[in-house]
């Protein structure tokens, strides 16, 4: 799955987005693009749970298309 993330702007925001991921499954692998903006996540959960640790985090994921 694959979000954009707009408002990732720095090597610390996208720490923090994917140590949410990972706290919430341990065992995905996450690929960030700080320069595209982009999070690509390969997870056993729902796209909806993934979202959800991206927004805890404190960012506006937008799911794109597959």
């Amino acid at each position: 799955m694959e979000f954009n993330v707009a408002d990732m702007s720095c090597g610390g925001c996208a720490s923090a987005v994917s140590r949410a991921i990972t706290n919430l499954d341990p065992a995905a692998k996450v690929e960030i693009d700080l320069a595209a903006k982009t999070v690509k996540v390969e997870s056993a959960l729902e796209q909806e749970q993934i979202a959800g640790a991206i927004e805890e985090a404190g960012f506006d994921p937008v799911a794109t298309a597959p």
